[in-house]
C-alpha cells in the first residue's frame, strides 16, 4: 500500500473536520447562551463568538497541517 494514501492520513483529516465542527458549535452555543443571559435583542454575542471560534478552528487546522 502506498504510504501517501494510507488510511491514517484520511483519518487525521476527518478528525480535523470534526474538531472544527465541535469548535464552531461551541462558539454558537456559547454566544447563544450569553445572548439569553444578557437578554440581548440582537444576537451580537452569537455573531461574535461564532466568528471568533471559526477563526480559532481554522487556526488550529492550519497549525496541525504537516510542514512538507
Amino acid at each position: 500500500m502506498d504510504p501517501k494514501n494510507s488510511p491514517n492520513k484520511y483519518m487525521r483529516y476527518a478528525g480535523a473536520g470534526m474538531q472544527m465542527l465541535v469548535t464552531i458549535a461551541t462558539g454558537v452555543f456559547l454566544g447563544s447562551w450569553l445572548d439569553d443571559n444578557f437578554m440581548m435583542k440582537t444576537p451580537w454575542f452569537t455573531i461574535g463568538c461564532s466568528l471568533f471560534f471559526i477563526f480559532a478552528g481554522m487556526f488550529l487546522f492550519i497549525k496541525s497541517l504537516p510542514k512538507e
